[in-house]
């Protein structure tokens, strides 16, 4: 039985970059899926799933808890970067903490690290959103926490509208809803620079066809992961097709 240890970096899968991602959903299905569409050869994603099934405020806080140990196991495992996925679990212990949580970690780990939280708040800098809709796949009782994200991240928000959906039937989205979605808000509000499409658990696949549409800014929280994630470990290709953010920073 041959059991030899690569002798290379370049003998790995992840020759390039290994990303390890604590994903708060208990079950994840489109996130792999769209991280791997998205990344360069040579990429691959290390994810450990944490407790989430409705996202009750106790299930956050035993996922923050879940992500800490996460986070040293994925150090331990020397990934070249760890990244706390989920903003409720980022933000659980305040916006202050989530900012010098990545600097404590990353100094205690040896080993990059950041956060949905951080990504995204990079993405909506660089790109230049002001004024933005917000299209996401809950229900309404999720519209304040989502347009007070968009908010800390800079953005005047004009419209809000979720797809009524469960985190356990994420996987069942239509592709076509984000797309539905973004053209009924840029419908109503004309004036918006960018539309969000918050949770790296929806879809990507209306990214392109809204900014040509509209000549508008997308960003969805997947994209701004993988980018913010991407270039944190050095891969800087520009990658077509999913949108400015990742075609042109």
């Amino acid at each position: 039985m041959i059991n030899r240890q690569p002798s290379t970096r370049s003998e790995i899968y992840g020759h390039r970059a290994r990303i390890g991602y604590t994903c708060p959903p208990l079950s994840a299905e489109v996130f792999p899926y769209e991280f791997y569409k998205l990344v360069p050869a040579g990429v691959t994603l290390v994810i450990t799933t944490l407790t989430v099934i409705e996202r009750s405020q106790s299930e956050v806080d035993v996922a923050y808890e879940m992500s800490m140990r996460a986070a040293r196991e994925l150090a331990a495992a020397d990934v070249d970067l760890v990244f706390l996925g989920g903003v409720p679990v980022n933000l659980s212990r305040g916006d202050e903490n989530a900012q010098v949580m990545l600097q404590k970690l990353a100094a205690e780990l040896g080993v990059k690290v950041s956060s949905s939280v951080a990504a995204q708040g990079k993405a909506a800098k660089v790109l230049g959103c002001k004024k933005v809709v917000v299209a996401h796949p809950y229900g309404a009782h999720e519209d304040a926490r989502l347009i007070a994200d968009a908010q800390r991240y800079g953005c005047e928000v004009l419209g809000v509208m979720g797809c009524g959906k469960l985190i356990k039937d994420f996987g069942r989205i239509p592709v076509t809803a984000a797309l539905d979605m973004g053209r009924a808000l840029m419908r109503a509000h004309p004036q918006a620079d960018a539309i969000f499409f918050p949770s790296p658990h929806w879809v990507i696949e209306a990214i392109e066809m809204l900014e040509q549409e509209f000549g508008v800014t997308v960003m969805a929280a997947s994209q701004a992961c993988v980018w913010d994630a991407l270039r944190l470990v050095g891969v800087n290709d520009r990658i077509a097709g999913y949108g400015r953010l990742l075609r042109e920073f």
